[in-house]
């Protein structure tokens, strides 16, 4: 006697295409809108040189070396230490006066050209814009020269401290 034939032999598995269009769709769409928002906004460095943990100053080495330009940001406004004898610049209208700063600043660079380094003095709960307004206005200065904008260094060289 011969056996039947399976239902199982006959009926054949369809081989089916996925559909890929809706995928590549999102792609097209996807890559472009992440290239074209990948990069909006421009960081940069600036170098400062924060003391090293636990070094020790020795007296013979400040005896050679220049007092060093201290900036000392308090509530009542700048006080500037060190090369800077002590100048007190106030605040202008409850802020602090940037301007002064920067033309006290360019008098000391005038009779200290040589000189680069600045130590910047803040209250540990400062706000960070206001660190980087101090840093800009030591770094460098803008002048007008023949209606053209010109960039002078004054103290490049910046370092951060805790105001006591």
């Amino acid at each position: 006697m011969a056996y039947r034939p399976s239902k199982r032999r006959h009926h054949s598995i369809l081989a089916e295409d996925i559909n890929l269009i809706p995928i590549l769709n999102i792609f097209m769409i996807i890559i472009p809108f992440l290239l074209l928002t990948a990069v909006f906004t421009k960081t940069s460095i600036i170098d400062i040189y924060l003391p090293q943990e636990g070094q020790e100053a020795k007296d013979n080495k400040f005896s050679q070396i220049p007092q060093i330009l201290t900036v000392k940001v308090m509530e009542m406004g700048f006080e500037l230490g060190g090369m800077g004898n002590g100048i007190l610049i106030p605040k202008m209208g409850g802020n602090l006066d940037f301007k002064q700063l920067a033309n006290e600043l360019r008098k000391l660079k005038d009779k200290y050209p040589d000189e680069e380094d600045v130590v910047l003095l803040f209250d540990p709960n400062v706000s960070y814009d206001l660190i980087i307004n101090v840093m800009d206005a030591t770094r460098e200065i803008s002048d007008v020269i023949e209606g053209k904008t010109v960039k002078k260094l004054l103290f490049p060289l910046v370092s951060l401290g805790e105001n006591n």
